[in-house]
């Protein structure tokens, strides 16, 4: 099925259509401008969110659970609600997609299965069928179709939007890299409260690390090899210390970082370095530049990243206002809050 997603259609956005024919006055779960969501397509929406998780080894229908499980079944309400004003504005728009774009679509993607047999196969995975799967389409046309009539007067950005992106983005992938420290280091935690690692005071911290310290400068040990026998940071320790410092990216401790610039490639802290973690011992191993492409280079990405969230921004007042001026009434909603808006 993940041909299917990868086109842009959203599965989870049918589940909360595929019962949209029924009408069970007695489980309705959320009205949204006089049209109910009923219990059966938010228990359908639940259900699929559930099986996901599932095959990712998390099972949030364990008893231990159960408070992530009704705060999914509340969000996943809030999606529907939402779900549901946008299709009846695009109704009320006009923009609802014609059978021969719903036909082209489904024939598109039809054809990255090979044969018919492997796409049923496909949507047998989800438990769905072709009507199920054409609803699909219809709908993803149809929220699509009202995005694109809505952010159609979002204007490009100009060249001097164009290159404050780029000056403020001239460290950050794909457009450059900072400068970039590979070290080896070594900690020595102060009050640690994990059991694999020892509980030592500032005063025990600092000691275990001068003593490490001087197994590598005065007994001439390998550092990785100290590290891998006396460091307190289980992240790095099985790798030698190794760890690797964007430069000013404010990743890493203030402290270690200072220490790390100070150095020399080849070379090792003198002293222990105290940070908010205990003591470290710090080598560095080597220096990378800073890169930087051409602003040439990436105009194009700056471009479509800006036009993109200006659109997405305009979408979200959009739907924002479509909320605030609609009759919703959530049944479910928890007791403590404003269940409903009229």
């Amino acid at each position: 099925m993940k041909k299917i997603i990868t086109l842009g259609v959203t599965l989870l956005l049918v589940l909360a259509l595929l019962s949209g024919c029924a009408n069970n006055k007695t489980n309705v779960v959320a009205t949204v401008n006089g049209e109910d969501i009923s219990e059966a397509e938010l228990d359908k929406r639940v259900n699929f969110t559930i099986e996901s998780y599932k095959l990712q080894g998390f099972d949030l229908t364990a008893k231990e659970n159960s408070a992530l499980l009704e705060q999914l079944r509340q969000s996943e309400l809030e999606k529907l609600i939402q779900e549901t004003l946008l299709l009846q504005e695009a109704k009320k728009q006009k923009v609802t997609p014609s059978n021969e774009e719903i036909d082209n679509n489904i024939k598109q993607v039809k054809e990255t299965y090979g044969t018919d047999e492997d796409f049923k196969k496909a949507l047998e995975q989800f438990k769905l069928t072709e009507d199920d799967f054409r609803e699909l389409v219809a709908t993803e046309l149809a929220t699509k179709n009202l995005y694109d009539k809505v952010t159609a007067d979002v204007k490009a950005p100009t060249e001097e939007e164009i290159a404050k992106f780029y000056e403020e983005h001239k460290t950050i992938e794909p457009i450059g890299t900072p400068e970039r420290l590979e070290v080896k280091h070594m900690l020595f935690a102060v009050d640690s409260t994990r059991p694999e690692i020892p509980k030592r005071t500032d005063k025990e911290a600092l000691e275990a690390a001068k003593l490490a310290l001087a197994e590598v400068t005065q007994k001439g040990r390998d550092f990785a090899a100290v590290a891998r026998e006396l460091s307190d940071d289980l992240g790095t320790r099985e790798n030698g210390g190794s760890y690797t410092i964007d430069k000013g990216a404010g990743t890493t401790d203030p402290a270690f970082e200072k220490a790390a610039v100070a150095l020399q490639p080849g070379e090792i802290t003198k002293e222990p370095v105290k940070s908010a973690y205990g003591y470290h011992l710090i080598k560095l191993e080597k220096i990378t530049p800073a890169t930087q492409r051409p602003l040439a280079e990436v105009k194009d990405m700056i471009i479509a990243q800006l036009e993109g969230e200006a659109k997405q921004a305009k979408f979200s007042q959009f739907l924002a206002d479509l909320q605030k001026n609609a009759k919703i009434e959530n049944k479910i909603a928890p007791k403590t809050g404003d269940s409903s808006k009229k």
